[in-house]
């Protein structure tokens, strides 16, 4: 379930991929899950603007689609790009991060941004 998941929301994210770089860029994702007692979907959802704006990112898509949240953000004509999840999934709340950089592969960038928006999102859960 967890690896359908993650498939199916990095294919979405690919829509906001450009293309014409789509051959060199870095990804860093995180992935995990909390008992939605812990972690709610709003809670999950203010983690992931909060974690974006420590890193300087502009938040441009912030939709709550009732058991799906999505959110993407980025620096100012950087070349970086942030897509989040948050997802209710029965009793549990997901969460997937990806942080991508168009500049180059193998950024060390992306490790940063996606663990610096995870640990707004765990500590959300309490972590």
């Amino acid at each position: 379930m967890k690896a359908v998941l993650i498939a199916s929301l990095t294919a979405a994210a690919a829509a906001f991929a450009p293309s014409a770089m789509a051959q060199d860029f870095s990804l860093g994702y995180d992935v995990d899950r909390f008992p939605a007692k812990v972690l709610s979907l709003p809670a999950c959802r203010a983690a992931l603007a909060k974690g974006a704006a420590a890193v300087g990112y502009t938040t441009r898509v912030n939709q709550d689609q009732k058991t799906l949240v999505v959110h993407v953000s980025a620096p100012p004509g950087d070349g970086r790009s942030l897509v989040s999840y948050c997802v209710s999934a029965g009793d549990q709340t997901v969460f997937l991060i990806q942080a991508f950089d168009y500049t180059q592969p193998d950024s060390p960038k992306v490790d940063g941004v996606k663990a610096r928006v995870a640990l707004e999102v765990r500590k959300a859960a309490g972590r």
